[in-house]
């Protein structure tokens, strides 16, 4: 079974515009993110709706050749949307979708992915969850999930769930998948869960595919706001030695 790392990113963003853009100390924030992935030693592929971004990264990684960066222009209206658009041009099996907004994700985590993935072949999409820190279980823009005794994920929110429990877990965005999910997944109907919550992992459920969760140790610190991109620029050092 070969894996391989996606990113997509796209040059918009509803919460924080140009963000993939932004630099932390010097890098950008997709460059930081595609730097990361590198030292997985993973085939790395960059998807992309902007033509700077494109140009900025194949720039910025022309020295490793693990690292290929895909101009892709059709509509997406995710993600996930994004490397459906392009798997056909892909020759892997499993696909990592790690966000275009997770500067310091540690390649550990990656890996981790990678591996479960291989040893779990009979599960479609996995992602992982931790315990949530309770000061930001009230920010709609982390992700929240109840999960069932055999670890399928039941429902996604933006909210707290489920209410009056004391095991609360959050969503880490990173994702992996089979190729035949992003093979049929124009296929799906969109979900009105999906459009509600703003979550795109909810149109795998309304259409009754199971996403599988595993518990991990490691943080993943995703950028979605001016006061997380504040925070990232505030804290650098700190993210450097998770």
């Amino acid at each position: 079974m070969k894996n391989a790392l996606v990113i997509p990113v796209r040059l918009e963003s509803t919460r924080l515009p140009y963000k993939a853009l932004k630099t932390i100390k010097g890098p950008s924030i997709i460059q930081r993110v595609v730097n990361q992935c590198i030292k997985t030693g993973l085939k790395t592929y960059v998807i992309t709706d902007n033509e700077y971004i494109a140009k900025t990264v194949s720039f910025n990684s022309k020295q490793n050749q693990n690292v290929y960066v895909i101009l892709d222009q059709k509509d997406a209206d995710s993600g996930t949307h994004r490397i459906a658009n392009i798997v056909n041009e892909l020759c892997e099996d499993n696909f990592i979708n790690v966000q275009g907004d997770q500067p310091f994700i540690s390649p550990e985590a990656i890996l981790e992915m990678s591996n479960f993935m291989i040893t779990n072949p009979e599960c479609d999409i996995v992602t992982p969850v931790s315990k949530h820190n309770p000061d930001k279980y009230d920010d709609p823009s982390k992700c929240k999930v109840v999960r069932s005794l055999s670890g399928r994920a039941v429902y996604f929110s933006r909210n707290p769930i489920p209410y009056g429990s004391d095991e609360l877990w959050g969503h880490l965005g990173i994702y992996g998948y089979k190729r035949k999910v992003l093979e049929n997944y124009h296929k799906l109907k969109i979900s009105p869960l999906e459009k509600v919550e703003r979550l795109e992992q909810l149109r795998f459920i309304d259409n009754d595919i199971s996403i599988h969760t595993y518990e991990t140790n490691h943080s993943i610190f995703s950028i979605d706001t001016w006061d997380d991109f504040k925070y990232a620029t505030k804290n650098y050092s700190n993210f450097l030695t998770l």
